[in-house]
């Protein structure tokens, strides 16, 4: 089986320069591969079963997955995509999804 095309919107790309940055500044350079290896994998996981992953915003059919306790990817299954749509810090404002 083909795996389902993955597109990342322009928050989430942003999201994870940021991430990416705020890691390498506070931890280093072996916290950060760290980090992005567990991210890539995740990804993976979620191109092969994504509707293993409950639905949190019905109207705009968006899933989640709890990345770590501090952050959490929001994707969109389309007809012949996944959108990654954010990954979100979990310490921000929940009212912030409201966004998404």
């Amino acid at each position: 089986m083909a795996e389902t095309q993955l597109l990342w919107s322009d928050r989430a790309l942003n999201d994870y320069e940021n991430l990416v940055a705020y890691l390498w500044s506070e931890w280093g350079e072996q916290i950060t591969l760290r980090v992005i290896n567990e991210l890539e994998a995740t990804i993976t996981r979620i191109q092969h079963q994504p509707e293993h992953f409950p639905i949190v915003l019905k109207d705009k059919s968006i899933r989640r997955y709890v990345f770590s306790p501090q952050t959490s990817i929001f994707f969109r299954i389309n007809s012949d995509t996944i959108e990654i749509i954010s990954l979100f810090d979990n310490r921000q404002n929940p009212n912030q999804l409201k966004n998404l």
